[in-house]
């Protein structure tokens, strides 16, 4: 019995031992799996704001914040002393309400959620604490397991021995996700309030720390919950009810709370600078492609990796935009009514081959003011975030035709004093001039006219008025090729003319290789209103970090381009183009305006560039280059009414200004016909401006009584209206602008035939030269 007894215990301490020794079994393995999974973990860097993705943000011409755009995490920092207690309060009642007390892991809740587990028999519960959460949204993956939750409740201790309670609270409101692409509680309040966080409500902090459960859930815009918002202020009202328990808000501000109408404080356009961003996109892109070229030349990095460093560094730029005119320009870009009118052909065939094609016009416009600051970019008509860019892009070239004129003929004539203003040249394609230029350059080209007709001697200023591709092609030939390309590449800064370009059709008609930028055509022009001084565009003025910091500044570049004298000449030949000439429809009434149309071979562009005491304006209108497509067919009158809807709004309510002549211009009183002095038995004379030293000294031969004509006598027209200071406060306004058209267009196109004839058109006799108006 006593020997049965024994054998019994043995029995015991044997399946005891056997029981010990597993368990010391299961806890070493136990513990060397926890070893093994905590030395996968990875390493955290507790500098967690500073490797953030932040959204980059956008303010225009006057500091307002315009727009920001993201790489994925639309997300703006704030600091701890930003984010209202009240917000503080209500993610700590609803998350995780020992977080004060606790070291990162909270045992309490993690045995109440493995109970729970156990009876579900899921993984739904997951006890996390503010610190784990943290873990997980910043280095960790989202998927459930426990390998997972072993490496976070280990990193959340570490990151407790390292950080306070407020860089971690910090830290977390910064990196939670809170609906589409948003992230942080900043851009929450933006997103649902459209307001700052620190100007949330205990309401809205309550709704926002409620919906971090699941944001997709309990978004307030999804049709099911705009049908019943019962569904998210639920859970609202839950997390109120835990801040006012915990005693962090009092009665009266939980009773406040409850009754505050969340669904009426709701943002009704959900992304205000976030949606921004599709308005104002031609003008971002572009200024981010120069921000990028700048950081990285500064900085010395790759332009690509500039541009990504930007997106998501959460850095402040500060634009040259005018949001209202942008907008404006915009609408009238994108209005049919302009279009109406312009033939379109379409290859049936092809279109339903790319039905992406677009067989409708575009157009793109610049306005940029006299010290290179660039108001508005439009890049085209009827298209989004990302399409290729007519106005600012890299590759946006297109001919100029007869716009070039004044940059590489007229220009350097005047100023090089091969011209006057009244000189008079044959418009003549058979005189010999023309035979003479045409046998110098292969006898297989001189242009005609964009109506086929010439009308024989006429003064340059008329030859300007009328786009007169003869005489442009003479002048050109007396100036030089040499001299035309160094005024276009070196004095004019555009940069898409090569070397094979110094030729008459290039230089003289605007047929170029590449084509010409409209951002860089409008920055040429300032020269004209800004008395010579070129200035170079620019599209922000400084980029800050996230910390305030500047890391660019950008002014312009100003220099002088051509005298102060040419530029007051040519100011006026400009003008008289607009008042007499082929861009009637660009006058801005008593506004000073000139400039130059143009249109190219073919009909494909049109052009107008044009220029006031204010600003100057790029317009062009033209094919997008898929003949296989359609084939569309402008003229510089489709383009002159657009740029004078755009500078309407550029000039809202700024008064009436002039230009002044500076001392080295003179005055004279022409004839019209003869170019030289007017007699009192002139028919049609004007005031003509002069480089000092070329103005005419001999009286008008065509007419008799060779009597001078005194400079104040009351019939003479002067070209310019006016060179006084005018004092008038008259604002610019629709009522004050001839809206009429002319009936000419202006094409720089070639007749490559060689013949040199003028088709019978051309007219010696002066008495038929049409006045100048």
């Amino acid at each position: 019995m006593a020997k049965k007894k024994r054998k019994k215990g043995n029995i015991l301490k044997n399946i005891l031992l056997i029981f010990v020794i597993l368990t010391l079994m299961l806890s070493a393995a136990a513990i060397g799996a926890v070893i093994k999974i905590v030395s996968e973990v990875p390493e955290i860097d507790v500098n967690i704001l500073d490797n953030l993705k932040q959204s980059i943000e956008f303010y225009d011409k006057d500091g307002n914040p315009i727009a920001n755009l993201h790489s994925g995490e639309n997300r703006k920092i704030v600091t701890i002393k930003q984010i209202p207690k009240h917000m503080q309060y209500a993610y700590i009642s609803i998350e995780d309400e020992r977080f004060l007390k606790h070291h990162g892991v909270d045992i309490k809740r993690v045995f109440g959620a493995i109970l729970a587990n156990i009876k579900s028999g899921s993984k739904s519960q997951g006890g996390s604490t503010i610190t784990q959460q943290l873990v997980r949204n910043y280095a960790l993956t989202q998927k459930k397991s426990y390998v997972r939750k072993i490496q976070e409740m280990y990193l959340a201790i570490q990151i407790e021995r390292k950080l306070s309670k407020d860089q971690i609270l910090e830290a977390y409101l910064n990196t939670i996700y809170l609906g589409p692409n948003i992230y942080g509680v900043q851009e929450a309040s933006r997103y649902y309030f459209d307001k700052d966080v620190e100007d949330v409500t205990i309401a809205e902090a309550a709704f926002i720390a409620a919906i971090t459960q699941n944001p997709g859930i309990y978004n307030p815009y999804s049709k099911k919950n705009k049908e019943n918002p019962d569904n998210y202020l639920s859970r609202q009202r839950i997390v109120l009810k835990k801040m006012f328990e915990n005693g962090y808000i009092s009665e009266a501000e939980y009773q406040n709370a409850l009754n505050e109408d969340i669904v009426a404080s709701l943002n009704k356009e959900k992304t205000k600078l976030t949606g921004n961003y599709s308005k104002y996109h031609w003008f971002i892109e572009a200024a981010l492609d120069e921000i990028a070229e700048d950081f990285a030349k500064k900085y010395d990095m790759d332009e690509k990796d500039a541009k990504q460093k930007l997106k998501d560094g959460g850095y402040k730029v500060y634009l040259t935009i005018d949001t209202k005119l942008q907008e404006k320009a915009q609408e009238i870009i994108d209005n049919n009514k302009f279009y109406k009118g312009i033939p379109v052909k379409i290859n049936k065939e092809k279109l339903k081959q790319n039905e992406n094609a677009k067989p409708n016009p575009q157009a793109a416009a610049v306005v940029m003011d006299l010290n290179g600051e660039v108001r508005a970019i439009i890049g085209g008509r009827g298209l989004g975030a990302g399409s290729f860019n007519y106005a600012a892009g890299e590759n946006a070239k297109m001919p100029p035709g007869s716009s070039i004129k004044p940059l590489t003929v007229y220009t350097p004539a005047i100023e090089n004093r091969v011209v006057t203003p009244s000189t008079i040249i044959n418009d003549s394609r058979d005189d010999a001039e023309a035979i003479e230029i045409y046998n110098k350059i292969n006898k297989d080209w001189f242009p005609n006219n964009y109506d086929k007709r010439c009308v024989g001697p006429v003064t340059v200023r008329y030859a300007l008025e009328q786009s007169k591709n003869t005489i442009a092609t003479k002048i050109l030939y007396r100036l030089g090729l040499d001299t035309s390309y160094n005024y276009a590449t070196k004095k004019f800064g555009l940069s898409t003319i090569v070397k094979a370009d110094k030729a008459y059709a290039a230089l003289g008609l605007g047929q170029l290789t590449l084509g010409a930028r409209p951002i860089e055509m409008a920055a040429a022009y300032t020269a004209f209103a800004n008395n010579g001084i070129i200035s170079s565009p620019i599209l922000y003025t400084k980029v800050e970090d996230r910390n305030g910091n500047i890391v660019l500044e950008k002014s312009t570049t100003q220099r002088r381009a051509i005298s102060e004298d040419t530029a007051f000449v040519m100011n006026q030949l400009l003008q008289s183009v607009v008042k007499n000439g082929l861009a009637k429809s660009a006058d801005l009434g008593a506004m000073p305006t000139g400039g130059k149309t143009g249109t190219t071979e073919n009909n494909l562009d049109g052009w107008f560039v044009g220029f006031t005491p204010y600003y100057t304006c790029a317009v062009w209108v033209g094919s997008t280059r898929e003949p296989e497509v359609s084939y569309i067919k402008v003229s510089s009158l489709n383009v002159t009414p657009i740029w004078k809807a755009i500078m309407l709004e550029a000039h809202r309510g700024l008064p009436i200004k002039q230009f002044s002549k500076p001392e080295g211009v003179v005055e004279a009183v022409i004839c019209a016909q003869s170019g030289k002095l007017a007699t009192e038995n002139c028919p049609n004379k004007y005031v003509e401006y002069y480089l000092s030293g070329t103005e005419p000294t001999e009286y008008c031969d065509i007419h008799s009584l060779p009597n001078p004509v005194p400079n104040d006598e009351q019939n003479i027209e002067n070209n310019n209206g006016t060179n006084e200071e005018n004092t008038n406060d008259e604002n610019t306004n629709d009522e004050n602008t001839n809206d009429e058209n002319t009936g000419n267009t202006d094409q720089g196109q070639t007749n490559t035939q060689g013949n040199g004839q003028s088709n019978g058109n051309n007219q010696g006799n002066s008495n038929n030269i049409p006045p100048t108006r």
